[in-house]
């Protein structure tokens, strides 16, 4: 029991020594409620987050099309129609975790704010 202990605490430590592997990606602590998105957007990929894309083609109303035709983010899942108007954007890391991120400001003309993140569990 104590070769199998002592064998597991050697990978722990040699995982740890080596720069660049990392058992499960962060959520940047640069991230702060009312920064613009484009902003976040640039933290996240920056920290190895990747911009989870959705298909253009499907259906939408006027906060998604101007999001992904003007503004160019097609990893907006969702938005409300009504309302504070919130839209719901997706990331996603390289072990398959899902972040979750909620944007205020979404109207035309305007430059989405972040409101809200978290690791969505799907639960």
């Amino acid at each position: 029991m104590k070769k199998w202990m002592a064998a597991i605490a050697g990978l722990t430590v040699g995982a740890n020594l080596l720069p660049g592997i990392t058992l499960a990606q962060e959520v940047p602590a640069t991230l702060r409620q009312g920064m613009p998105y484009a902003q976040a957007r640039k933290i996240l990929l920056e920290a190895g987050w990747q911009a989870v894309e959705f298909s253009p083609n499907r259906e939408r109303f006027s906060p998604m099309d101007y999001i992904i035709n003007q503004l160019g983010y097609n990893e907006v899942e969702d938005c409300s129609g009504t309302g504070m108007g919130y839209c719901r954007f997706s990331f996603a890391d390289a072990n398959g975790r899902k972040l979750a991120v909620v944007t205020v400001n979404n109207q035309r003309g305007q430059q989405p704010k972040l409101q809200r993140w978290w690791i969505d569990t799907g639960k």
